[in-house]
C-alpha cells in the first residue's frame, strides 16, 4: 500500500487520485468510478484508487473491467466495523474524523471522489459526485439511514434531526470543499443549489448501452435492483399480482455490506414473492437474455440521481415506466422513451396496454438507439475534457 504522502509525488507522469471509500456494493457507483479511472488511464494520468477493497477479478465478472482496476495503484481505505447497533451516529462520525487526514497530502494533480468522501485533499483539483443531497453528510455512504429522514414517528423525527444537523455541522467544517460538484440527476443538482452549491452542475453517468433487443420479445417484465429498501421492491410485486397473467423477472442480488445495515430486508422480500414474480441472483452482465427479451423494464425505486438499469433497458428495446419525482425521470424525459406512473393500478393499466400493443422490429430497434446519449463513451469525454 502507497504512503498517502507518495501519491502523486513523482515528476514525470500525471498523477490522478480517485477516492471511492466503499467499493463492495457493485453497483452503479461503483460503475461510475471504474469509468472514471479509465478516462483518466486514458488520458495518459497514473491513477491511484482508494478504496476498501480491490478485487480486479471481482469487477471482471460484473462489468468486465478488470484490466482497468489492475492498472490502478491501490491505496486501501479503513474499513468501517461498528463495534454495537445502538449509537452509530456516534461511531461513523468517530471513524469519520479518524480518517479523514489520510489523503490531505496527496500531490495528485487531479482527485475524484466518486462516493461520499470524508476526507481533506489540500492540493490539486477536486471534483465531487453526488448521488443524493443526503450523501454530502454522512460516510460510510451505504451505512447512511436514509429512510428516518421520512419517519412520521414524533419520538423518533427528532433524533434524526440532531443526526443530520451533526452531519450538516461536520460537512461545513471541513477544511477543503470541492472545487466542483456533479450532481448525476436533475433533483440532486436542484438540490445542490439549493444550498447554495453554485460550483455544481448536471453530468449524467456512464451506462452501459451494449444491450440489444433480443427477438421475438416476450410478454414480461423486468427489474434489475440491489435488495435494499430504496429500491422498493414491495412495489414491484404488488404490480406483479395486478398482473398475474404475466411473467415478472427480479434480477438482483443482496450484498454482505446491505446485509449489516437493512439486516433480514433480503430475506423478508424474497420471502413474499409473488407466485408470477421469479428471482434471478446474478448480475446481468451473465444473464442479459432476460433483460433483451423482455418488453417492459419496470423501475420503482426512489433514488434521485440517474437510474443506469433503465438506461440498460432502453438499450435492450424494453419500454421503461418509473415513479414520478425520481431521478429515473430524467432517462424518460431525455430519451422520449417510455411512461411515468403515480400508483400500481397506472402502472399495470400502462403495463397491460404496452403488451397488448404491437412494435415492429424497427421501433424496438429506434427505441434501443435513444440510450446512445448516456453512453459511457460520452460520459469519459466529458471526464478527459477536465484533465486539460
Amino acid at each position: 500500500m502507497p504512503h498517502p504522502d507518495s501519491i502523486g509525488s513523482s515528476q514525470e507522469t500525471r498523477k490522478a487520485l480517485v477516492i471511492h471509500p466503499v467499493m463492495g456494493e457493485y453497483a452503479g457507483g461503483e460503475l461510475l468510478c471504474l469509468h472514471v479511472c479509465k478516462s483518466l488511464q486514458d488520458a495518459g494520468f497514473d491513477v491511484t484508487l482508494a478504496s476498501d477493497s480491490f478485487e480486479p477479478s471481482e469487477v471482471e465478472r460484473i462489468y468486465g473491467m478488470g484490466k482497468i482496476m489492475e492498472k490502478c495503484a491501490h491505496f486501501a481505505i479503513p474499513k468501517f466495523i461498528p463495534v454495537a447497533s445502538r449509537f452509530l451516529t456516534i461511531q461513523r462520525l468517530a471513524y469519520a474524523k479518524k480518517i479523514w487526514p489520510i489523503l490531505s497530502n496527496t500531490n495528485a494533480e487531479i482527485v475524484f471522489n466518486t462516493q461520499s468522501s470524508p476526507f481533506i485533499i489540500r492540493r490539486g483539483r477536486v471534483f465531487h459526485f453526488v448521488y443524493n443531497i443526503i450523501d454530502l453528510y454522512a460516510h460510510p455512504p451505504e451505512a447512511n439511514p436514509r429512510a428516518p429522514y421520512r419517519s412520521d414517528s414524533s419520538f423518533h423525527q427528532p433524533l434524526y434531526l440532531l443526526e443530520k444537523s451533526i452531519r450538516e455541522l461536520y460537512w461545513e467544517k471541513r477544511h477543503s470543499p470541492p472545487h466542483w460538484f456533479f450532481a448525476v440527476g436533475t433533483g440532486v443538482l436542484r438540490a445542490l443549489r439549493e444550498k447554495g452549491y453554485a460550483n455544481s452542475s448536471l453530468l449524467f453517468p456512464p451506462c452501459r448501452t451494449t444491450f440489444k433487443p433480443k427477438f421475438p420479445k416476450k410478454d414480461q417484465i423486468i427489474q434489475i435492483a440491489r435488495l435494499i429498501p430504496d429500491k422498493r421492491l414491495e412495489f414491484f410485486f404488488d404490480v406483479a399480482r395486478k398482473l398475474p397473467e404475466y411473467t415478472f423477472y427480479l434480477v438482483g442480488k443482496s450484498t454482505p455490506a446491505s446485509e449489516n445495515v437493512y439486516h433480514d430486508y433480503s430475506r423478508r422480500i424474497l420471502a413474499s414473492l409473488p407466485g408470477n414474480v421469479l428471482y434471478v441472483e446474478s448480475p446481468i452482465r451473465t444473464r442479459p437474455d432476460l433483460l433483451e427479451e423482455s418488453k417492459v423494464y419496470l423501475y420503482t425505486g426512489s433514488e434521485p440521481g440517474i437510474v443506469i438499469s433503465v438506461v440498460e433497458a432502453i438499450s435492450a428495446g424494453c419500454i421503461p415506466l418509473a415513479p414520478t419525482r425520481v431521478g429515473a425521470a430524467d432517462v424518460i424525459e431525455a430519451s422520449g422513451v417510455g411512461y411515468l406512473y403515480s400508483d400500481a393500478n397506472e402502472a399495470a393499466i400502462q403495463i397491460r396496454t404496452i403488451l397488448q400493443g404491437d412494435l415492429s422490429s424497427e421501433e424496438i430497434y429506434n427505441i434501443s438507439k435513444r440510450a446512445d446519449i448516456f453512453s459511457a463513451k460520452v460520459f469519459e469525454e466529458a471526464i478527459k475534457g477536465l484533465t486539460t
